[in-house]
């Protein structure tokens, strides 16, 4: 399984990069959030990628968790706010993420875990190894989070989509597919929270794959 993650932290490096390059050349805040979130993203893969292959640690498992459990949703939510919202609501929104991701890290790396749930060649459930703290965080951050980019593409989609310019059609159907991966990306984190580790790495590389073709179709230009 541990070639499911790796494939899916080598998609969200590149898809980061993409995104964290464009924000310097452009300087428009939704990139680099995105950028942000999609770097979590790697380094989530990347750390259960290494836990499968090599076993897990509590350093490990805690970077798995924080990053691809707690804050990711978050801060990709940030960006669509960004893109979306008015300045001033993004803006402070900006702060609030700040200091619920400061918390979060604190009730991660504070977290006093349940090391037996760690002897696994899989994912480890959240529910055996973090106590209830830490796993309350993530429901409200991931759910929230979740509303907000699927919300924000659903209603972008269906904004461009009514238009009869095919430059708005290709991007009403390009925002469909990034919340189409969202989705899957937080259905599958659904399915680790409960040691499905299988379902919970083809669901991670098949949803950065599909956000990152759609984000791919927005730079397209028509010939």
């Amino acid at each position: 399984m541990w070639i499911f993650p790796l494939a899916a932290a080598g998609v969200s490096a590149v898809f980061a990069s993409i995104l964290v390059r464009g924000w310097r050349e452009r300087t428009r805040p939704h990139l680099l959030a995105w950028g942000v979130a999609l770097a979590m993203f790697a380094v989530a893969s990347g750390a259960a990628s290494l836990g499968m292959l090599a076993g897990w640690s509590e350093m490990l498992f805690q970077t798995y968790y924080l990053f691809g459990a707690v804050l990711n949703v978050p801060v990709l939510a940030l960006g669509t706010l960004h893109l979306l919202a008015p300045a001033q609501i993004a803006r402070t929104t900006t702060a609030v993420v700040i200091l619920l991701s400061i918390s979060a890290i604190f009730a991660v790396l504070g977290a006093d875990l349940h090391v037996t749930g760690l002897d696994t060649s899989g994912i480890p459930s959240g529910s055996e190894v973090m106590p209830a703290g830490p796993r309350v965080l993530s429901r409200y951050y991931s759910f929230a989070g979740f509303f907000v980019v699927v919300g924000g593409a659903l209603w972008s989609t269906w904004r461009l989509g009514r238009s009869r310019r095919p430059e708005l059609r290709r991007l009403a159907a390009a925002n469909g597919l990034i919340a189409a991966g969202t989705f899957v990306v937080a259905v599958a984190s659904g399915f680790a929270r409960y040691g499905r580790g299988f379902i919970f790495a083809v669901g991670l590389f098949a949803g950065v794959s599909i956000m990152f073709f759609g984000f791919l179709m927005t730079r397209v230009r028509p010939g």
